[in-house]
């Protein structure tokens, strides 16, 4: 509760400022009405001084239950207080409810003929329940056509990002956007219904990338937008993209020069494919800016630039990667980068994964120089079945470095534990977050001098100072 309080208390000091206004103003007009008597004042003032215990818990609709609460306390006194007859207080009830569809049950005179002027608590609770019905069928129709407006907004505004491609890591980045207050496209494909009424309470336009390029990229006004986000999971799936939108802007005959357009590409193939495609287009007119972002690199970057593999240049180092998917083949591209700097220097690699033999193949169509320029060892290896820790302590070279990549991060943190029970004294990274429950309970199970070491998490990356970082042109 203090928590909550904090959070709104500006907000609260402004309503009872107001408050405190109108309630001046509805006294000077009703002071010498006798429908404004002390027990329904009593109760209006009270119900104004908690109100804002609604403001603590929903500030969304706060004005809303605000409104129909003053309409329902007003309207069911004045019925049941003022009318010429008794009434029971199920006829109160029901002519209260009458006032939210925007019509008074005249029961104030005797004739029931309608009247010029109503006692002033009636004032109120008709036109508390008017303004209540008409801004709730406002706001209805508003969501029904938010994510049209929004759409039309950006496209005439313009200066907003545009993402290609759904999936976990695209989401980390979209929710950093919209936490920045970023106006924000998405153009996917095959979500489900939760994950559309997800982005569209955050504010995010979802389009669906089915229907005609030409044409989605017409409705993403790109030759408006500041930055594209092209972060599918297939390379191929990003350089098509790359590839419609350069042919949109040249039968569009528009240029974007402020347009930043970033591909996500990870296979060392599809960068080459990517520098061939660029040597075509620059023959031609070139229509906006393109940066190649890779979101392990940036984040092995990250990693080396914290913990440097080679604190002793003259050290060697032997890496085991326990899982080498995409986070273990990029520590391992890496590695090999940063023993070239060393003169006379090379690393050795040993990958252990169940999936290996499908892995090597794209490995190798990838990266066919990396067996040149390091001792690179893959073997299928299945963690869960077999007994790495001998397979440690067979190796005739030392390990002198371990990263637990698995598919699963409850098998990173069980693996990583095990491995540091039997080498403490071998550094070892598991990715898991700092100021985690994972990190609390790494904690509570090692003792001071072993070598555990956090990588991070990727969502460390997915945010747009790091992601979206502008090079030099």
């Amino acid at each position: 509760m203090r928590e909550r309080f904090i959070r709104n208390k500006y907000l609260i000091m402004h309503y009872y400022l107001v408050m405190t206004v109108l309630a001046t103003c509805f006294w000077w007009l009703g002071r010498n009405n006798e429908s404004m008597d002390a027990v329904i004042t009593t109760i209006l003032a009270l119900y104004i001084l908690l109100f804002p215990v609604v403001i603590l818990y929903t500030r969304k609709y706060a004005v809303h239950i605000f409104l129909f609460v003053l309409a329902f306390i007003t309207g069911f006194y004045s019925f049941y207080y003022y009318s010429v007859d008794e009434h029971s207080i199920l006829n109160a009830l029901y002519f209260t409810f009458q006032l939210y569809l925007i019509d008074i049950t005249d029961v104030f005179t005797t004739d029931g003929s309608s009247l010029l002027h109503y006692p002033f608590i009636v004032e109120i609770a008709r036109w508390s329940a008017a303004l209540y019905t008409i801004s709730t069928l406002f706001i209805a129709m508003y969501r029904l056509l938010e994510m049209s407006i929004l759409l039309i907004f950006y496209q005439i505004v313009g200066k907003h990002y545009v993402v290609f491609g759904y999936n976990e890591n695209c989401l980390a980045l979209l929710e950093d956007l919209r936490d920045k207050r970023r106006r924000v496209i998405l153009v996917a494909s095959n979500l489900s219904h939760e994950e559309i009424d997800y982005l569209e309470s955050l504010k995010i336009v979802v389009l669906n990338n089915h229907e005609n390029e030409e044409y989605i990229h017409t409705r993403c006004a790109l030759d408006r937008a500041e930055n594209v986000i092209l972060f599918h999971t297939k390379d191929m799936d990003n350089l098509n993209n790359l590839m419609s939108m350069h042919y949109f802007f040249q039968r569009s005959r528009k240029t974007n020069d402020d347009l930043y357009v970033y591909i996500h590409l990870q296979g060392t193939e599809t960068r080459r494919l990517y520098q061939e495609m660029e040597a075509e287009l620059a023959e031609s007119e070139r229509h906006f800016h393109v940066q190649i972002v890779n979101l392990y690199e940036l984040f092995v970057d990250t990693l080396f630039e914290k913990y440097p593999l080679y604190r002793v240049p003259e050290t060697s180092a032997h890496i085991l990667l326990i899982g080498f998917g995409s986070m273990g083949q990029q520590i391992a591209l890496k590695a090999v980068s940063e023993s070239e700097s060393i003169q006379n220097h090379t690393v050795q690699i040993t990958a252990l994964d169940k999936y290996m033999k499908k892995i090597q193949r794209n490995w190798q169509r990838n990266n066919p120089h990396v067996d040149q320029q390091a001792e690179l060892s893959l073997l299928s290896f299945d963690v869960e079945l077999d007994n790495v820790i001998r397979f440690i302590q067979a190796q005739k070279t030392p390990i002198t470095h371990i990263y637990v990549c698995l598919h699963e991060d409850n098998l990173d943190l069980l693996a990583g534990m095990e491995l540091s029970n039997h080498f403490p004294h071998i550094p070892i990274f598991i990715e898991y977050s700092e100021d985690s429950i994972a990190e609390k309970w790494i904690q509570s199970r090692i003792s001071g001098t072993r070598l555990i070491y956090s990588t991070g998490t990727l969502k460390q990356i997915l945010n747009e100072e790091k992601f979206l970082q502008r090079q030099p042109l």
